[in-house]
């Protein structure tokens, strides 16, 4: 492909001659004036003469149009060097590396070389945080030295170790004395187990619930709720307190007020005999229905002297009145669908009727619903 050559500009070349030098062109000679006698041109007419250059001016417009694609296409290059295209590397100066660079390329350093040609400078900011780092190292170590003889002084100093148990809530001898004698006393007020020995007391059978708290440095100190019996059961094995809940807590003989508890005469023998402990439990349903009959018996029916009696060898068991008039009246059971004060009421009005009419009572059941039925001594 040949080389263009630029194109010169081309400008029309304009010529304007005189009216002398076209008098001379046609012949004519000047006129002189007569009263200046001074020769004058006269005026004439310019002629503009336009020369047309040689070369196409076509020519002249594409050369400007290739210039223009150029500088396009030279920013283009330029704006994705900086979107992600690879930059050429350049040379590093004397001013930062400290070496004269050789033609072309950097000659690569080693470190030693480098260090000592540019050495980097120690920063302040490093200084500050190992300094930094170095005391908060040594003030976590002081902090777990004194925690360690802390925990040592406590564990091992006789100034918390447990010097006194008091009980409260409670004035029964054996209870106090037998929760002190439950080795608490010496043991280290830090390792004491409070659920262990809350348990502990818990299981005593006279008591209903306990809490033990911690009163610092060496003291301890139990809260006792006691069982409170409402009856007394009374077994060929021995008579026994129990409680609302069908506990049994003592013999009568360790209750306290046992003189002026109700008493609830067990009459099984042989295999159906029951053989109680303290700790066991009866059935609470028994137990409501028996209390039900002591303290609702004597302003339903007007009986205030009487005994009760648990015959078992009756169906479904029975609960059974003895009056110290010799009468029985059997109550039924705790699962009877007639409700024990219509059972009550019943009993009254037999016994109101007895009474009226001089009748001498044998039996009254009142386990049949509303169809008690009574019986009279011969």
């Amino acid at each position: 492909m040949t080389e263009k050559k630029p194109l010169r500009e081309q400008r029309a070349n304009h010529s304007y001659g005189s009216s002398l030098a076209t008098k001379r062109q046609h012949g004519g000679n000047a006129r002189v004036h007569k009263a200046s006698q001074e020769p004058t041109l006269e005026p004439a007419k310019l002629q503009r003469v336009v020369t047309t250059p040689e070369a196409d001016p076509s020519m002249a417009w594409n050369t400007f149009a290739e210039r223009q694609e150029q500088l396009r296409r030279s920013r283009s290059l330029s704006q994705k060097s900086y979107v992600g295209e690879i930059r050429p590397v350049a040379a590093r100066t004397y001013a930062q590396t400290g070496v004269r660079a050789s033609s072309g390329r950097m000659k690569a350093i080693e470190r030693s070389q480098q260090a000592e040609l540019s050495p980097i400078p120690t920063r302040s900011g490093r200084r500050e945080f190992r300094k930094g780092f170095l005391w908060r190292i040594l003030s976590l170590f002081a902090v777990a030295v004194v925690v360690v003889l802390a925990i040592n002084f406590a564990f091992t100093s006789s100034a918390f170790r447990i010097e006194q148990v008091s009980v409260v809530g409670t004035h029964n001898t054996a209870i106090i004395q037998t929760i002190q004698r439950m080795g608490m006393q010496g043991q280290n007020i830090f390792l004491v187990n409070v659920k262990g020995l809350t348990s502990r007391v818990d299981a005593y059978p006279v008591v209903a619930s306990s809490s033990l708290n911690k009163d610092w440095p060496n003291r301890l100190t139990v809260t006792v709720i006691e069982r409170v019996p409402v009856l007394l059961w009374q077994t060929l094995h021995g008579t026994y307190s129990v409680d609302n809940q069908g506990v049994v807590i003592a013999l009568a003989s360790d209750t306290v007020g046992a003189d002026r508890l109700m008493t609830v005469v067990d009459t099984r023998s042989g295999s159906k005999r029951q053989s109680l402990t303290p700790g066991m439990r009866l059935n609470q349903a028994e137990i409501d229905f028996a209390v039900t009959v002591f303290n609702h018996l004597p302003h339903v029916a007007g009986i205030a002297t009487f005994k009760l009696r648990y015959d078992a060898t009756l169906s479904g068991g029975s609960y059974v009145v003895e009056s110290p008039s010799g009468w029985l009246a059997y109550l039924g059971s705790v699962h009877d669908t007639n409700p024990l004060d219509n059972r009550l009421t019943e009993l009254q009005q037999i016994v109101t009727l007895a009474q009226q009419q001089q009748l001498t009572l044998a039996t009254i059941d009142l386990r049949y619903g509303l169809h008690p039925v009574y019986t009279l001594k011969s």
